[in-house]
């Protein structure tokens, strides 16, 4: 499946669901000053999870643009050098302002993955936030998925925060195995080796993190889910590297053919130069000069 399709599949299945498709902000949010890009799903809607501003739909569902190059979400170093990390990438993610919560996050997710998509579910791994009971008890009730694949992990795993202050809270991932030996998965694997992708991380946004530290209860609860279209394209088409998949390798062969050399034995550079290629064709688009 292209890219382009699997991009639109998930638009239109959140729309089923009464979600209602909205565009990508720019990648520069002039009116927030926290941020030099826009580097996460959330970042735009943050007045929203704050109650300062009203959203015009309480359900929406896009394919956000995201830059990721300092601050805290920094993975620079290893762009280009492994198979999965972007300077820009896209953020497919669904939204709820205060209405569904939980239970239809992890059911939609689970329907999405394993019946629209067709992943194997004997690839799949869930994980929760080790004191969220509720979300535990929802992969059992909600999903078929196999009980001992759901697994629990502390607040550096599984307790999202855009930033030191800010809207936060619980989440769940969903993560596949990309080894070409089914037996060996283990639970040990997950969140530890790289034959274990996080696929999408879903976000249960009940606080907010104020300058001291300290939590208090949002006035309504979110939620604001996220999955890497790079690498959903990769594990659809069946890549062990994004850069393998359609997002990148017409900008890796036209780098080979203006320079007239092969990238077959010298990934890195062609990686890094199609990454920040396409960081900048899209930074600029959106008013941002180099």
């Amino acid at each position: 499946m292209k890219s382009q399709d699997i991009r639109s599949k998930f638009l239109e299945f959140f729309k089923n669901k009464q979600n209602a498709i909205v565009p990508s902000a720019p990648l520069l949010l002039k009116e927030d000053t926290t941020l030099m890009f826009v580097n996460s799903g959330m970042a735009p809607f943050k007045e929203y999870f704050l109650g300062n501003a009203k959203p015009k739909s309480n359900r929406i569902v896009n394919s956000q643009k995201c830059i990721r190059v300092s601050g805290k979400h920094n993975d620079l170093e290893e762009v280009g050098v492994d198979t999965y990390h972007h300077t820009f990438f896209e953020m497919l993610g669904n939204w709820s302002f205060g209405e569904y919560y939980k239970a239809e996050a992890i059911k939609w997710a689970w329907e999405l993955f394993t019946q629209v998509w067709k992943l194997d579910k004997d690839r799949l791994w869930a994980t929760v936030y080790e004191a969220d009971d509720e979300a535990f008890d929802l992969w059992k009730s909600e999903t078929d998925i196999t009980h001992n694949r759901i697994l629990r992990f502390g607040k550096k795993e599984n307790f999202w925060e855009m930033g030191e202050t800010g809207p936060c809270g619980p989440c769940s991932e969903l993560h596949y195995f990309v080894g070409d030996d089914l037996s060996k998965q283990s639970a040990k694997g997950v969140n530890v080796t790289d034959e274990y992708w996080e696929l999408w991380n879903l976000v249960f946004i009940q606080f907010n993190r104020d300058n001291s530290g300290k939590l208090t209860d949002l006035p309504k609860k979110h939620i604001d889910t996220g999955a890497g279209l790079e690498r959903i394209v990769a594990v659809m088409q069946d890549k062990v590297s994004n850069y393998e998949t359609d997002l990148f390798q017409p900008i890796i062969k036209h780098i080979e053919k203006i320079t007239g050399i092969s990238s077959k034995n010298n990934l890195v550079p062609f990686q890094v130069i199609a990454d920040h290629l396409r960081m900048l064709t899209f930074s600029i688009a959106d008013g941002v000069m180099p």
